[in-house]
């Protein structure tokens, strides 16, 4: 019983390579917080330029009142 395919995997050694179903896994969650971040980033982004084109029509309007 000393065959090492019997003996348990330790993910934490420094000579361990990571499965294939542990990167998918990996991959799979950082997708999702990466699209979650782009998402925040995105609605950040279309809030700014509404603030932006609401400031540009006020100052419009009151250049052309004058």
């Amino acid at each position: 019983m000393s065959d090492l395919s019997v003996l348990k995997r330790n993910p934490l050694a420094a000579d361990t390579e990571p499965t294939d179903e542990e990167m998918a896994e990996v991959m799979s969650e950082a997708l999702g917080l990466a699209m979650a971040r782009k998402q925040k980033s995105d609605a950040w982004m279309r809030h700014k330029l509404a603030e932006a084109v609401a400031d540009a029509r006020t100052r419009v309007s009151v250049t052309a009142s004058r």
